[in-house]
């Protein structure tokens, strides 16, 4: 592969933790007590569906008003995740694989803050170009915002890959008609159509991509 496509939460950059104080903190927000409060349900939630998904279901679960929720959490998170940082090994493997001639591009839900954490680590020198949400593409898995990429910068699907943590993302890849890779760490997701290649530590994906 020589063109890489990232997702950037749960992938680039470990914002889980965050994801999921927020979360609670929201639900915390519409008087939900913290024994009803079920992390590990709302981490599996949000790794194998969104935070979309999170939305519905608790909102459905503790009775509460889907919009409201979102615009809690929406309101919440951003601050929280500034203290993200990327997986270890992350950093190496964009430098190593950069030096190899291999091509980075961004492809994520998040909006600019994703762009600032990168460059708060010093790591958006190794990308090509970022489509974030406020390029206003449609969401995976709709390949849109693939499409995008792949066409502006004429490359070669075949040698072209998404990487993710995520099923939505790999569906979007599929679509595309580009590779699928799906970053594992903790062996939660569940996909139908099997990604082309499955990983559970950072440095198993830099040596796939520096095989070639």
């Amino acid at each position: 592969m020589k063109n890489v496509i990232w997702d950037f939460d749960g992938t680039l950059f470990n914002t889980y933790p965050e994801m999921i104080k927020a979360f609670s903190q929201t639900l915390a927000y519409f008087n939900i007590e913290d024994f009803e409060i079920d992390t590990e349900d709302i981490y599996a939630t949000m790794r194998r569906g969104s935070v979309g998904t999170a939305v519905k279901k608790f909102s459905a679960i503790y009775g509460l008003q889907e919009t409201q929720v979102r615009d809690k959490f929406n309101h919440i998170e951003p601050e929280l995740v500034q203290n993200a940082r990327p997986f270890e090994g992350i950093a190496d493997l964009l430098k190593e694989t950069k030096l190899a001639n291999r091509h980075h591009f961004l492809e994520t839900h998040r909006n600019q803050l994703a762009v600032e954490l990168l460059n708060e680590f010093g790591l958006t020198q190794y990308f090509d170009a970022m489509v974030t949400k406020d390029d206003g593409v449609k969401r995976k898995p709709n390949p849109e915002g693939i499409n995008l990429i792949c066409e502006k910068f004429e490359l070669n699907r075949g040698e072209t890959v998404m990487i993710s943590d995520r099923k939505l993302d790999i569906e979007a890849g599929n679509n595309a008609g580009i590779n699928s890779w799906l970053f594992d760490y903790d062996h939660l997701i569940i996909v139908d159509g099997q990604p082309n290649k499955r990983f559970t530590q950072v440095d198993d994906i830099k040596k796939s991509l520096l095989e070639d």
